[in-house]
């Protein structure tokens, strides 16, 4: 058994050490161009006869598990987790994104050797199956993403370490504007009208932002691009459209006192466009540009763009220590009284595993240390003490009737024995 482990950890070694070559070689690279890197290492693994494993069977069912039953959450989002070298799994997190947005995945990893972590983005879709692909994923090399979000839709990250790695990171989740302020950043300003607020008795709804400045403030280019026209029109007054290099969009400034450029101009981002002002059918406003985004669909909120608001989360209060204990939950309706493992920390609660390995969030204050035992019982007849709260799970012992034992902890008609000689699970 030791032999057969050793020549495992060999193999894994060996895939991590061609891995870290191949995203390093531009040569090498190219054997997998149009897989991920996280497809990559599970191809290396099946090459390397490893796919009839027990830990490869379980790695590649974590992940798929993981994209059938990711857990919600908002954005902005901080967490700090652990990932365990003997308990192959993958957490996936489902959120909202908007077009526009810039989504930025960063981690800090803690580990002691080069351990990979495997990052990959989704978009669901209404049939989400465990063969999805990845729309985007991070290199190897860097624990990080950047994305700029193209559609409205609920999106899903899923972070994974290779085989037979301790990994403890910190998890931050931002959005951030994917095109510049389109008004001087250092002038006092602020949105006084948003994207579909009525016009005329309700007669027309709002395409743009107004950003309110003073008179003679900067407008300027939110992107590097081409001007693509400067023109007078009856609702704008003097206006100029930018289109944005390497996107298929029309960036509208409108009301504006001044043009500064030309159609045909190349401008870099920052550089000015023109001037605020309340030319068009704005002269009864404050000075103000109204800012629009145009698709070939149409209009589109151009909020997302230049200010999601979803850059700072929310501090983590709890005990970031106890990631990686075993608890029992307390004060819990849907979970009363479960040793559940503790995998991450976010805000007030940790992100917990169920004995059926979902995974879930609990507050702070819905946990307990499985040392305070629920009771202690006397057997009846002999029990068999199991690996899994599963009769078909591994039989780790026999008690005999007249033993003693304390419980723990509950779940689906069994109780968790926990004592510090050893801890499993018998039929109540």
């Amino acid at each position: 058994m030791s032999n057969k482990r050793n020549f495992f950890i060999w193999c894994i070694s060996t895939i991590a050490f061609t891995m870290f070559f191949a995203c390093n070689n531009k040569l090498t690279n190219t054997l997998f161009k149009g897989r991920s890197p996280h497809q990559q290492y599970e191809q290396q693994l099946i090459d390397a006869g490893l796919n009839g494993s027990t830990l490869f069977k379980q790695w590649i069912g974590a992940s798929k598990q993981s994209i059938l039953q990711p857990i919600s959450i908002d954005i902005p989002y901080l967490e700090e987790a652990y990932f365990a070298a003997d308990k192959p799994d993958a957490v996936a997190f489902i959120f909202d994104a908007r077009k526009g947005e810039q989504l930025q995945i960063k981690l800090e990893l803690q580990t002691l050797d080069s351990a990979q972590l495997f990052i990959d983005l989704f978009e669901t879709i209404l049939d989400t199956t465990e063969n999805q692909s990845a729309i985007y994923s991070a290199d190897t090399r860097d624990s990080s993403l950047t994305y700029n979000i193209q559609d409205n839709g609920r999106y899903i990250l899923r972070i994974q370490p290779e085989l037979l790695s301790n990994i403890s990171y910190e998890l931050r989740i931002t959005a951030e504007p994917s095109l510049g302020n389109p008004v001087e950043a250092s002038a006092k300003q602020n949105i006084g009208s948003f994207f579909g607020d009525g016009r005329d008795a309700g007669s027309r709804k709002h395409e743009g932002v107004d950003i309110f400045a003073e008179r003679f403030t900067p407008a300027v280019a939110a992107a590097n691009g081409i001007v693509s026209r400067v023109g007078i029109n009856n609702l704008g007054g003097k206006v100029a459209f930018l289109r944005p290099e390497g996107q298929s969009i029309n960036l509208y400034y409108a009301h504006l006192d001044s043009q500064l450029v030309t159609t045909g101009q190349t401008v870099a981002l920052g550089d000015t466009l023109g001037l605020v002002g309340n030319t068009g059918n704005a002269r009864t406003t404050p000075p103000h540009l109204h800012f629009g985004i145009y698709t070939r669909q149409g209009a589109v909120d151009p909020l997302p763009f230049i200010r999601p608001g979803k850059s700072n989360p929310s501090k983590i209060t709890a005990d970031t220590k106890r990631i990686g204990d075993t608890v029992r939950s307390i004060n819990s309706s849907n979970m009363p009284n479960i040793p559940l493992i503790i995998a991450g920390a976010a805000q007030n609660s940790y992100r917990v595993i169920s004995p059926d390995k979902s995974k879930t969030f609990i507050l702070q204050k819905q946990i307990t240390a499985l040392s305070k035992p629920l009771k202690t019982i006397t057997l009846k007849q002999s029990q068999i003490l199991y690996a899994e709260p599963d009769l078909s799970s591994a039989r780790m012992q026999e008690y005999q009737s007249g033993t003693q034992l304390t419980v723990v902890g509950e779940y689906n008609n069994f109780y968790f024995i926990g004592d510090k000689a050893i801890k499993g699970w018998i039929k109540q």
